[in-house]
């Protein structure tokens, strides 16, 4: 028999009150889901269908454009914002082959006389691809309602973990949360190597709406690798490792990748809620046994992960866990 992730409505959670049983419920489910495998498909999210259409259509505009118009707004060192084009990323353990995807990367959009600019070079404002198809608003959009989405989540997983969700809350304000368009070309059965290599995610929450060719999957404890299937209205969330952090080990990060090989090409959008960037994301409960895990300084270890993507950079954050899932 086939495994599969848990499905999880989260309609009570989204609308209930926080002392209803009802809230307790869908609090308690989840927290279970997030704990046995760290990952779960959500229904019930309130996300509007249009919202997500609207999406997918900008990704796909993008990823029509011709390459010299996309490679005109590159990433850069120090500026993780724009264009990163196929293979053109490492893994962070700086083992393997290049991930076979191509992206345009999205930050919190930040104004540059905001104060917190100075204090930190992850604040900015985006770049936003030069072609005539307006991505900017269905992208904002998306970015407001998913945001929505995973703060109501991070307070029921508070609940269940009976944490002070104020405190969590106030540490996602002027959070470093960024968002990936991503393209995956088809791959050739014989070739080796992943759309993306498996990894776990480095934040609080992931959001990844249904995507129709396939390919994520995602390690149970057992080892086996387990196909992310999503119903079309449903949402894949999953733990970052920030969030196994607070949690003392409860709920965990898991390992993932994707592998395209439809034929196709793959188009997704994954949304990575995160904290802001002074924050030290650290146990909020007393760990579970065997669980050991270095502080995290959000800013410091956000820029070192990305950094690191570059083939001639190494991380240096003794914090990270970055080695390649298998």
């Amino acid at each position: 028999m086939a495994v599969s992730l848990p499905i999880i409505d989260i309609s009570e959670i989204r609308t209930s009150a926080i002392n209803s049983s009802e809230y307790s419920v869908a609090a308690k489910g989840l927290f279970q889901a997030f704990s046995d495998i760290g990952f779960a498909i959500v229904t019930g999210h309130g996300v509007a269908t249009r919202t997500v259409t609207n999406m997918r259509a900008a990704v796909r505009e993008l990823f029509a454009t011709p390459r010299e118009v996309l490679l005109a707004d590159m990433v850069e060192k120090g500026n993780y914002r724009g264009f990163v084009p196929l293979g053109y990323f490492t893994p962070n353990s700086g083992k393997g082959t290049a991930d076979q995807y191509e992206a345009w990367k999205l930050h919190n959009e930040t104004d540059p006389n905001d104060p917190i600019c100075s204090q930190s070079p992850l604040y900015g404002t985006n770049k936003w691809p030069a072609i005539s198809f307006d991505v900017k608003t269905p992208v904002l959009t998306y970015w407001n309602a998913l945001e929505g989405v995973t703060n109501d989540i991070v307070i029921a997983l508070c609940s269940a973990l009976q944490i002070d969700a104020s405190f969590v809350m106030s540490c996602m304000t002027q959070g470093l949360t960024n968002m990936t368009l991503l393209n995956y070309p088809p791959m050739a059965a014989d070739v080796d190597g992943w759309g993306i290599h498996p990894h776990k995610d480095f934040n609080v929450i992931t959001a990844l709406a249904h995507d129709p060719i396939g390919g994520l999957e995602v390690r149970a404890r057992s080892g086996e690798w387990i196909d992310a299937t999503c119903p079309e209205d449903a949402f894949v969330l999953n733990v970052g490792d920030m969030l196994e952090l607070w949690s003392g080990g409860r709920l965990i990060s898991t390992p993932h990748r994707v592998i395209n090989r439809t034929g196709e090409a793959r188009q997704s959008f994954p949304f990575f809620a995160k904290p802001r960037y002074d924050v030290i994301i650290e146990p909020l409960i007393a760990p579970i046994d065997g669980f050991e895990r270095l502080p995290l300084h959000v800013g410091t270890s956000a820029a070192d992960i990305w950094y690191s993507n570059w083939p001639d950079a190494a991380s240096t954050d003794p914090a990270q866990e970055l080695g390649s899932y298998q």
